[in-house]
């Protein structure tokens, strides 16, 4: 039951308690733990925090604290100062520290971090009250060097950060970041490449993703997924011979073909001009994946003047592709969240179609 949380959660979590207790956030490769620091930053008790991003991977245990000479009464003395990353220099001001990859900490690396998560000190300096630092890190079952010794862990929170599914990704992220449809499509169509590693006995039995029982090359992730969406807009014009070899690079040679065949699916949808001008009689989508593709184009789409007739067409579309756009369009992460809410038509479908605005 209390296996993990959602990376929100993780969040709020951090924004809690992290003045005065570190939190290390586990969680599969590629999930968007690092997206936290990001995530904190719309927090009001942090609007005017320094926000420091570590990379401890890059880190040596010189890099913390350095030596520096100084005079005292006469005498030469060796005093030790922080690393200007680390934000000690900012005096009354918040900072809010993210020590990424913790676990990879080589070396000392790990000791030196340990005063860090424990007392937000290094040396003789202090951050300032109400700082925060919270740490990230792979899950050690995945094999990719990740540990965190016994006397590190006593000192700090850990917890685990779920993988988002298909449906939470599409709604939280993709379609509010603008993530190109033919990707949203192809996720919605093959949920199964958000699934973990953990929920399968076997690992040919989902070749999309990670698994460390086995060797594979490009694979599956919020991450990886996302980054082939900028591959697919930008690479069509250079032929399908080097689109295909670049999402094949990224997301892997099944996830590929999957999204050649919504591109296909894409191409056969109404263009968004003609729907516009004919709401009532444009082609209605069959497919859930193709209705997904459509809604997530109209919440980038949609203004003041053209609202109306999308409205018009959504009323022919399945109740669950409406309340895909609905969520969507009012998501605080929309652009177009505005052009919705002041619309006469959308508040009446929203006051009859409540209850598609919570999620399953």
């Amino acid at each position: 039951m209390y296996n993990s949380i959602t990376l929100k959660q993780c969040a709020d979590l951090i924004a809690a308690v992290g003045d005065q207790q570190t939190v290390l956030v586990q969680g599969e490769m590629g999930i968007g733990k690092s997206a936290i620091l990001k995530m904190l930053k719309s927090y009001p008790k942090f609007k005017d925090a320094y926000f420091c991003y570590v990379d401890i991977t890059t880190k040596d245990v010189g890099d913390f604290i350095v030596p520096k000479i100084r005079d005292i009464d006469g005498n030469e003395v060796c005093s030790f100062i922080p690393n200007e990353e680390f934000g000690f220099h900012f005096k009354g001001r918040k900072v809010v520290m993210m020590l990424d990859e913790v676990g990879k900490a080589k070396g000392g690396v790990m000791n030196a971090c340990l005063r860090l998560m424990n007392e937000q000190a290094l040396g003789v300096y202090q951050l300032s009250e109400g700082s925060v630092v919270f740490a990230t890190t792979n899950l050690a079952i995945e094999g990719i060097g990740d540990n965190v010794p016994p006397h590190a862990r006593n000192r700090i929170t850990v917890v685990r950060a779920a993988k988002p599914n298909a449906q939470t990704w599409i709604e939280d992220y993709a379609i509010p970041m603008g993530i190109n449809p033919v990707i949203i499509g192809t996720v919605a169509e093959f949920p199964e490449m958000f699934a973990s590693f953990e929920d399968y006995e076997k690992p040919e039995q989902n070749v999309y993703i990670n698994d460390p029982r086995t060797v594979r090359g490009a694979v599956v992730t919020p991450r990886s997924i996302s980054k082939a969406s900028v591959i697919y807009e930008r690479t069509r014009i250079l032929g399908d011979a080097v689109m295909c070899h670049a999402l094949a690079g990224t997301v892997g040679e099944m996830a590929m073909h999957n999204i050649l065949t919504m591109d296909k699916m894409d191409s056969q949808l109404t263009p968004w001009d003609d729907l516009i001008k004919s709401p009532e009689t444009a082609t209605v989508p069959t497919s859930a994946a193709a209705a997904c593709m459509l809604v997530s184009k109209a919440v980038h789409r949609i203004e003041k003047d053209n609202i109306v007739a999308w409205m018009k067409f959504m009323n022919r579309i399945p109740k669950e592709a409406q309340g895909l756009f609905a969520r969507s369009v009012m998501s605080k992460k929309c652009p177009k969240r505005d052009v919705a809410a002041r619309n006469t038509e959308f508040a009446v479908w929203a006051a009859a179609n409540n209850f598609l605005f919570a999620k399953e």
